[in-house]
């Protein structure tokens, strides 16, 4: 069992994910949020993704400058977040939530943005998320 074990956690080292078990991600990049003003925020996530790759769930993250509001003013809230990959560019993120500059943002979003590395949120079709004292919009490219 011991020798079993070992083999596994050095295929995980490098790189190999075991069959059947969650797989820890690291998502990092940068997002331009508009609420009241715009602000450019360097952004790392920390989700965990579901033995089939077709679920996620980001347990956790922060916002850091970019601008200096990131971080301080703003920052990513109401963890965990549920991710659900819906076609082969497609994928819905739910119960995000974003403390602003002026109040906060919830709820969920869609983007036809996905590729094998990366999310790109095109300023053209911006994520949407209902908000106080107004909806905020994001954009911006995530990579894992």
């Amino acid at each position: 069992m011991l020798k079993r074990g070992l083999v596994l956690a050095a295929l995980a080292l490098a790189g190999f994910t075991v069959p059947g078990q969650a797989s820890a991600l690291t998502i990092t990049g940068t997002l331009q949020m508009h609420q009241t003003v715009t602000v450019s925020c360097n952004v790392q996530l920390n989700a965990v993704v579901a033995p089939s790759g077709l679920t996620a769930v980001i347990t956790g993250g922060s916002f850091s400058p970019g601008d200096w509001q990131c971080g301080w003013l703003v920052t990513p809230s109401a963890f965990p977040w549920s991710v659900t990959i819906t076609g082969p560019s497609s994928v819905t993120v739910s119960g995000v939530g974003a403390t602003t500059i002026l109040g906060s943002c919830s709820g969920s979003f869609s983007s036809n943005g996905l590729t094998p590395t990366s999310l790109v949120i095109s300023p053209l079709t911006p994520a949407v998320l209902p908000g106080t004292p107004g909806a905020c919009t994001f954009s911006g490219v995530l990579n894992f």
